[in-house]
């Protein structure tokens, strides 16, 4: 990070240090978690909370902590507040620590929003005093117990609470080469582009290809192009689009009623072009019918049948992708730039082979859906996939186990796991455990819209009330005990 842009603040505490039981345990320390512990500090005065990261990085979460000092949010400063009643406060933020230098319509960088999440989880473990404990592992099984739940951990510990959030975020997938790879070198295989030097070593004019072509593969090639890398770049991807850009500031967001987006993903999609069109007349940007139906979704998605949602992820999920998650103007002009320039190639194929190359690269074979194939060769190879669209299918040792001991089940389109209305968990019995809450981006398969900050602020504070009256019955010490040499509050 550069010491100018995110200041010199200190990160989180986090720490080897386990105490054996607490109110509450939260899995993952980032957005979801973080804003799910500071709602329950403040709504459980005498509660005591550990949160359980397996890898911290030096800002939350691979969103904030795994990105440069200029990769961008893809949401304005002005609704990025890390509160739902208080979108404005991370933009408010921004003008006490660069005074000027943001609108409320500019895409900050992410580093930033990372040191503002940061800050406000430390004034809140000042304010707790002792009650929390941030812990350096990995939860890979939970057991219900009949009064609470037992986390056991990577390290071999283990940590007794009375509920437990689950917030990991999205778990990973395969990468596009897991079952096609013959041998490529595995010094040029990059599965994941955010962990500490994917871009060191590379020839600055080496051919580099990214499996994908979203968000994440934009943030490789504008990363790659910091790091000073001038060599070709190939986006490969089964679609081979871009997200599209986000509206003019300034555009608002026209108020439709929920009864115009009424039927199946067909007629939805049918409706939203028509607005699209009504915009256009106007002279306004498309956008505003995404933001106009962007309240409406969950509702929108829970009346579908799991046989239309699945029809919606085969046949429209990609166009709506790069429809919805839309990337900053400045950002899609620099790619276009680069296209012209033959800097950087978008072409569409699926990986079918993968094989050492000459000098150490790789050599990847691609088939269209046509069913052609084609040969690109490369140094290194980025996989931007983004994550696995059936959970079932997870690499994530706590997920699978939850799902093979029945603590949990997938949702019925299997993107992640069942819950109901309040983000408990549904067990494989078909109860639900008022005991185990999720939060975040596994909830998606029953509300869709679930990875985003303005969605995730919401679902954080409703699950910390839910649980704030279990974490005040028991009787419990103010504090965790003191142990020496061990950081205030992890006994």
């Amino acid at each position: 990070m550069a010491s100018g842009l995110t200041g010199s603040g200190p990160g989180l505490p986090w720490s080897e240090a386990l105490p054996p039981d607490a109110d509450v345990a939260i899995v993952g320390g980032g957005f979801s978690g973080l804003m799910t512990l500071v709602h329950l500090v403040r709504l459980v005065p005498g509660g005591r909370f550990v949160v359980l990261e397996r890898r911290p990085r030096a800002l939350p979460g691979p969103a904030y902590g795994g990105c440069d000092h200029e990769h961008l949010l893809n949401v304005p400063a002005g609704r990025m507040g890390a509160f739902a009643d208080d979108p404005g406060a991370f933009h408010r933020w921004l003008e006490s620590v660069h005074p000027g230098r943001f609108t409320a319509d500019d895409f900050a960088p992410r580093a930033l929003f990372g040191q503002y999440l940061t800050e406000l989880v430390r004034s809140e473990l000042v304010a707790a005093r002792g009650r929390v404990c941030m812990v350096r592992d990995a939860v890979v099984h939970v057991d219900r117990m009949p009064a609470g739940v037992e986390l056991l951990l990577a390290s071999g510990r283990s940590c007794a609470a009375g509920s437990v959030v689950i917030a990991p975020g999205l778990p990973p997938a395969r990468t596009p080469w897991t079952h096609v790879d013959h041998g490529a070198p595995r010094r040029s295989l990059v599965p994941d582009p955010w962990e500490p030097g994917s871009f060191a070593g590379l020839d600055p004019g080496a051919e580099v290809l990214v499996m994908g072509s979203g968000l994440t593969a934009i943030d490789v090639v504008q990363g790659l192009r910091r790091a000073g890398h001038r060599g070709l770049v190939r986006l490969v991807s089964r679609h081979g689009r871009l997200p599209l850009a986000h509206a003019r500031p300034g555009e608002p967001a026209p108020a439709v009623p929920r009864e115009r987006f009424a039927g199946g993903p067909l007629q939805v999609l049918r409706t939203l072009r028509a607005l699209a069109r009504e915009r256009a007349g106007l002279g306004l940007g498309w956008q505003g019918a995404l933001d106009a139906v962007r309240p409406h979704v969950t509702s929108i998605w829970r009346a579908w049948t799991p046989a239309q949602r699945r029809a919606f992820l085969r046949s429209a999920r990609p166009m709506w992708e790069i429809h919805r998650h839309r990337a900053p103007r400045a950002i899609l002009d620099d790619m276009e730039r680069q296209v012209r320039s033959g800097m950087l190639t978008l072409e569409r194929g699926e990986l079918a082979e993968l094989r050492a190359g000459a000098d150490g690269g790789v050599r990847a074979t691609f088939r269209t859906r046509a069913g052609a194939s084609f040969e690109r060769s490369a140094a290194r190879i980025f996989n931007c996939i983004g994550p696995g669209m059936s959970v079932r299918d997870t690499v994530d040792p706590m997920i699978g186990s939850m799902l093979r001991s029945g603590a949990a089940v997938a949702d019925p389109v299997g993107l992640g796991l069942r819950t109901d209305e309040a983000g408990r968990l549904v067990r494989s019995a078909g109860d639900v455990d008022e005991r185990m809450h999720l939060v975040g981006a596994l909830r998606r398969g029953d509300l869709w819209e679930s990875t985003a900050v303005p969605e995730l602020r919401v679902q954080a504070e409703a699950v910390a009330r839910a649980l704030s009256g279990l974490a005040r019955a028991p009787a419990k010490p103010a504090g965790f005990p003191h142990v020496e040499g061990v950081p205030e509050g992890c006994g």
